[in-house]
């Protein structure tokens, strides 16, 4: 209904769930996909490097209920182009389209705050980067960072690895000691600032 009011946008399709949107995509060939992280079935997060892997099929943003880091750092690993929560305003929704359509990344002042503090931190508390900080890692710490930085949750690491959620969330732990971080996505953007120098 928001959207039906712009003369610019034209809502052509709506799916109930994950491997439905996926359908539809595939289908209509939108210009953008407005994608929720939690769906039946299938997950928003679950779904986007699907999406993703059919090149120029469309821009993806996620519009969730969600503020973790986690979930920002995975959505931006798979390549959406946006992450907004259901809380924006309806200008914000209608700009962030346009933004995505332009091919321009978009993201509201909460998350994009939440982006901008971690790279400060990384500038001023980080000294070096992260292909450097391995060295401190351990085998299976550097491993268990691999899979977070393809956007895997702690849940799915352990089922990769054969070993409990708990045993991920200490390695975890032991991680952000030795890097010098307090959050998942820090240890995203530290990955994307170290492929750039």
């Amino acid at each position: 209904m928001l959207l039906a009011e712009q003369v610019d946008i034209k809502v052509i399709g709506e799916a109930a769930d994950g491997l439905h949107a996926l359908r539809m995509v595939e289908a209509l060939q939108p210009d953008i996909l407005l994608l929720d992280i939690q769906m039946p079935d299938v997950s928003g997060l679950e779904i986007l490097p699907k999406i993703r892997e059919k090149r120029g099929l469309c821009n993806v943003l996620i519009l969730s209920g969600f503020s973790e880091d986690e979930y920002i750092a995975e959505a931006l690993q798979h390549g959406a182009k946006g992450y907004l929560l259901k809380t924006t305003t309806q200008a914000d929704l209608t700009n962030a389209i346009r933004a995505a359509h332009a091919g321009e990344i978009w993201a509201e002042r909460k998350v994009l705050t939440q982006v901008l503090e971690i790279l400060l931190q990384r500038l001023h508390g980080i000294p070096q980067p992260l292909s450097a900080m391995r060295q401190i890692l351990t085998d299976r710490e550097r491993e268990i960072v691999e899979w977070v930085v393809q956007g895997m949750t702690n849940k799915e690491i352990a089922t990769q690895l054969g070993i409990s959620e708990k045993t991920v969330k200490a390695h975890m732990r032991n991680i952000f000691g030795k890097l010098k971080i307090s959050r998942r996505l820090q240890l995203l953007l530290t990955r994307i600032a170290d492929r750039t120098t």
